[in-house]
């Protein structure tokens, strides 16, 4: 019913509010349209709907020029805006004026909203209706058909009068929006202030019942005050209101005041420090100086008009006048005290000139003086010499100076990121010279990212503690590691297979136990560790590598590593009566993390490799066993320290085999007969503990002693932090194809250091069309992997932005 009220001018909008605050109550109350309408709705709606029935009687004379009226002289549009807690509104009055100062005032379209049901202040409700009324302006304009009309606004609210005037301050979002679409259609003259009791809009903003608009004459008429032949602006405008220091609308901002010594050269020289290039910078002061030559050229002009245009070049003698002007800034701000004695000594010989510098400058062993232009150069020895005058006098500069910085970056780049002798060369080549060049030019190389890029090591840390499972005093085996090697090829008839070997290593005893395998699945490894609990028995804990960390594996071992099923192994282990047994795997690409088996590969490795030359290369299943049994045991009988070699009365090193067979090493039985007693003799269990705690007692003064250096990796480290900027090293392909990445996660040890992390890194695969995925990926890899190129030097964590 209520949408069913057809007045698109808006003639009855005071009356269509109450309406349509009704059905916004019902809005409100989440009410479907099934449902009846709530107990306390119905007696407004009824008062409503009865008062709908009573606008039958009300009459509107449409002609906005009556009858006998003249020629227009005059036509106005009046707009007034008002709003209030429960709706906001408008209305616009046409004002005519005829040849014989009559006038006549009609309305002519007016709007009626409810306010929002999110609660809204009523400055921004006022602020609202009065774009309202532009908006109403810009179609009247369109539509009606008459030439040279003056529009004037009217809001009874100083708080939007005074955003309107405002051309200083900043708001928020919802004023600064609403306001840029008032000031883009009207002028801040064209508002006007009035007084509610005046303002026509106060009941579109309220609401009235139909008997009530009848009554208010003013609603069709306007205000009294428009029926007078001349406007007398008896409501009072406000021609330059003022907006609140409280005002919640406007923007606030906190200024720090920072006492500077003033100087000449103070506000150019930090112009400079925001320049990263010596380029840009040349070109900033060398439009300064074109500036301000323009200036003192046209004294009268407008400084604005004076500004160089972007479009014009810059002569190259500017250019180096500009450079000429920098360098005396940094010079006089780095050598003041050697510039004043030096303008005293200006023209005098150079020996007194050196007298005068002190010795304790850093200047005076270059024989300084001051040029034409008051800059300082270096004396020397070359004054003889058939050398340009820059080669002969370089521009002397201090060691620490942005410009400085500047300099040395520019030169780098243009030797194409070439080392310090080079880098150095070419700034000393070019008329400068720098106050300990050579450290200068070390320290920016070492920051270079280029540079990092191309030559840079990767990253290390202290080498960590030993872990518990090394420093053990366990049976043979209890803690393990585990590690596959090879290809082997053998001999089956006419075929040739495939054999791979599986080093088992005791952690703490050193020795090793070989089983071979037929592939690399996981049911292969699992019959491999089934023998190898059968012989060795149980254990408490399994280290391995994971994935692409299998030293000497070809393509197909790293694939098929990777898709090792880890519970499967794990519920195998549980089974075999290893309660206690941890399944533990070393993050990818740490390879030197699993040193204690990846050594022992490479002395099987050194071993067979002498055994094949004696046996052939090509062996059957039966024969590769023999061969690494032979292997392990040659193996197990090195010795484990090698302190007292020379010593004749020394005792034996000891050796793995001493703890698994109570011998040094295989030797052929003696020649003799054997009688049971001796087989079974009743204290040999006495004896064989004996041995082994004799070994575990020497194990602990001679070999645990030698692990207690560290070969390399002594001294720590800045620990690597979430969000620095790496290279992934990767063997297989070339330095500059290295993957990008950033630090997303770093895990530290007990020690408080930082040797592996976790990285995001960008998709490498094309699509169809030739560009990147745009995808990221996540991997694990040890600091040893990776080169560092930017340190993430704020300290915050941006794992949250996007990469």
């Amino acid at each position: 019913m209520l949408s069913s009220v057809y007045d698109p001018l808006g003639f009855i909008a005071p009356f269509v509010l109450v309406g349509k605050q009704i059905l916004q109550e019902m809005c409100r109350n989440q009410t479907d349209w099934d449902s009846p309408l709530p107990e306390n709705l119905r007696p407004r709606w009824r008062c409503w709907r009865d008062d709908l029935e009573k606008l039958g009687s009300l009459e509107i004379k449409r002609c906005l020029k009556p009858e006998n009226f003249g020629d227009v002289v005059v036509a106005e549009l009046h707009h007034f805006s008002d709003a209030s807690t429960i709706g906001y509104g408008q209305c616009s009055h046409l004002r005519l004026i005829d040849d014989k100062q009559q006038v006549h005032c009609s309305l002519v379209m007016a709007k009626s909203r409810v306010t929002p049901l999110k609660q809204v202040t009523v400055p921004r409700l006022e602020l609202t209706a009065a774009l309202v009324s532009v908006k109403v302006s810009s179609q009247l304009l369109e539509e009606l058909e008459i030439s040279n009309v003056v529009e004037w606004f009217w809001t009874d609210s100083t708080v939007v009068l005074g955003y309107i005037a405002n051309d200083s301050r900043r708001f928020h979002v919802f004023v600064a929006n609403r306001l840029q679409q008032i000031r883009d259609r009207t002028e801040p003259y064209q508002w006007n202030y009035i007084s509610s009791a005046e303002n026509p809009a106060d009941i579109a903003s309220r609401g009235i019942t139909a008997a009530e608009l009848r009554n208010r004459k003013e609603w069709f008429r306007g205000p009294n005050f428009l029926w007078e032949s001349s406007l007398p602006f008896s409501g009072q405008p406000v021609s330059k209101p003022s907006i609140s220091e409280d005002d919640p609308e406007v923007k606030r901002c906190q200024v720090f005041e920072t006492k500077v010594e003033p100087t000449e050269y103070t506000s150019l020289i930090d112009y400079l420090e925001r320049c990263s290039d010596w380029n840009r910078a040349k070109r900033l002061i060398a439009n300064c100086l074109k500036f301000k030559t323009l200036l003192k050229k046209i004294p009268c002009q407008k400084a604005t008009d004076a500004v160089p245009s972007k479009e014009q070049g810059l002569p190259v003698a500017l250019l180096e006048e500009a450079e000429l002007a920098i360098v005396r800034l940094v010079q006089k701000e780095a050598f003041s005290e050697e510039l004043k004695i030096l303008n005293n000594t200006k023209g005098c010989e150079d020996v007194n000139r050196k007298k005068s510098v002190r010795k304790t400058s850093s200047l005076y062993r270059l024989d300084p003086f001051l040029d034409n232009n008051d800059v300082l150069r270096v004396g020397g020895r070359l004054q003889k010499g058939e050398f340009t005058s820059y080669v002969k006098h370089p521009i002397i500069l201090p060691r620490k100076s942005h410009v400085t910085r500047l300099i040395i970056r520019h030169f780098h780049e243009r030797s194409r990121h070439q080392g310090r002798s080079i880098t150095t060369n070419e700034i000393r080549s070019n008329g400068y010279w720098i106050i300990g060049c050579s450290s200068a030019v070390y320290s920016l190389i070492s920051r270079c990212v280029k540079c990092r890029k191309r030559r840079s090591q990767t990253l290390d840390q202290k080498m960590s503690d030993l872990p518990a499972d090394r420093l053990a005093a366990e049976a043979p085996f209890t803690y393990s590691g585990v590690d596959f090697f090879g290809p082997f090829y053998i001999k089956e008839g006419r075929k040739e297979l495939k054999r791979y070997g599986v080093l088992f290593t005791c952690m703490s005893s050193r020795a090793v136990h070989l089983e071979n395998a037929n592939s690399l699945d996981t049911s292969s490894f699992i019959n491999a560790l089934r023998r190898f609990l059968s012989i060795r028995g149980p254990v408490k804990q399994l280290r391995s590598d994971r994935g692409t960390n299998f030293v000497g594996a070809e393509r197909e071992l790293r694939e098929s590593l990777e898709e090792l099923d880890d519970s499967r192994l794990k519920q195998f282990l549980t089974a075999e009566g290893c309660d206690y047994i941890s399944f533990k795997m070393n993050i990818p690409s740490a390879s030197h993390m699993g040193g204690v088996w990846e050594r022992q590969i490479r002395t099987v490795r050194n071993v067979l490799s002498s055994l094949l030359q004696d046996f052939g290369s090509q062996l059957d299943d039966e024969g590769l066993r023999t061969l690494f049994c032979e292997a392990m045991a040659i193996v197990n009988s090195r010795p484990l320290t090698i302190s007292n070699l020379h010593d004749p009365f020394a005792p034996e090193p000891i050796t793995p085999n001493h703890l698994l067979t109570m011998k040094s090493k295989v030797v052929l039985p003696p020649p003799g007969e054997f009688q049971t007693p001796d087989l079974y003799c009743r204290r040999r269990w006495r004896r064989i503990q004996y041995l082994a705690n004799e070994f575990w007692t020497r194990w602990r003064k001679e070999y645990v002693q030698i692990l207690q250096t560290r070969t390399k990796w002594s001294s720590t480290r800045r620990n690597i932090q979430i969000g620095d900027v790496v290279i992934v090293k990767d063997d297989n392909l070339p330095r500059n194809q290295w993957h990008l990445g950033r630090v997303i996660d770093t895990y530290a040890s007990e020690d408080g250091l930082v040797r592996s992390v976790r990285l995001a890194i960008g998709d490498s695969n094309l699509d169809k069309k030739g560009k990147r995925n745009g995808q990221l990926s996540t991997l694990e890899r040890p600091i040893h992997k990776l080169v560092l190129l930017l340190e993430n030097e704020t300290g915050e964590d941006p794992t949250e932005e996007p990469y």
